[in-house]
This record gives structure tokens, C-alpha cells and sequence, in this order.
């Protein structure tokens, strides 16, 4: 299960900039989690509030987006790739599998790549200091 050692960095992160700025409590992080990451974020979610249990961060609302990937073709288009299309394909074994399947271009019908959905971003961290008058 490698969404521990995710975590562990996660927590790290989090540790080291709550520091940085003086924090008494983390209140939420949000990460955003691409769907091809081959992170589950029920699990993720599960360690980070395991490790995080004697520090500032255990009472913290642990919050992720899932990002979609998108097409890159050499036409020029970047853009998502179209979501009714990978309902269609859901009958294969794995949503990576589902994703190839429907990599043509919408505007030029070429083969396009895979463009991102393998991110791992801590997209914000909300902290509670102590007040100074």
C-alpha cells in the first residue's frame, strides 16, 4: 500500500509549512489527486489521519479532488477528454484501460496522448494561529 508513505510525505508537508507560519491547528487539506495516479483516496485519507493523530493536524478535514486527465494532439487541441465516451468503455478491467480507449482528437480524430491525471498536488492547507493584538 504505497498511500502510506504518500501520506507520510502529505503530513510532512503540511508539518513543515504549518510551522513555518506558526500554527496552533490544521484546520483542512486539499489535494488534488489525478484519476490515473493509482492512488486511492479512501486509503489516503485513512493513513494520513492515522499518522497525523498526535500532532496539529489530527482533527484536520482531509478533503480531495479528483483531476480527470486530458488529450494533448499534435494538431494543436489540449482539452478533457470526453466523459460519456469513458462511460461507454466501462466495461473494461481497469479505468486506465477505459482512458486509451478513447484517446482519438476530437477535432482532427488523430491519436492523441494522455496529457496529466498522474497528479499529486497539495492544493491548500488552512492553519488556526494564536492571535496577536
Amino acid at each position: 500500500m504505497h498511500e502510506l508513505s504518500i501520506a507520510c510525505e502529505i503530513l510532512e508537508q503540511v508539518m513543515a509549512t504549518a510551522t513555518e507560519h506558526g500554527a496552533t491547528e490544521v484546520k483542512h487539506v486539499t489535494l488534488q489527486i489525478g484519476r490515473l495516479s493509482h492512488t486511492n483516496p479512501e486509503q489516503l485519507s485513512f493513513c494520513f489521519k492515522a499518522i497525523a493523530e498526535d500532532s496539529i493536524a489530527k482533527d484536520a478535514d482531509f478533503i480531495v479532488e479528483m483531476i480527470p486527465p486530458s488529450l494533448e494532439c499534435e494538431c494543436g487541441y489540449t482539452g478533457p477528454i470526453d466523459e460519456k465516451q469513458i462511460q461507454e468503455n466501462c466495461g473494461f478491467t481497469s479505468e486506465l484501460l477505459a482512458y486509451a480507449a478513447v484517446m482519438d482528437c476530437p477535432i482532427c480524430g488523430k491519436h492523441a496522448r494522455i496529457k496529466g491525471g498522474r497528479e499529486l498536488i497539495i492544493k491548500s492547507i488552512e492553519i488556526e494561529t494564536e492571535n496577536q493584538d
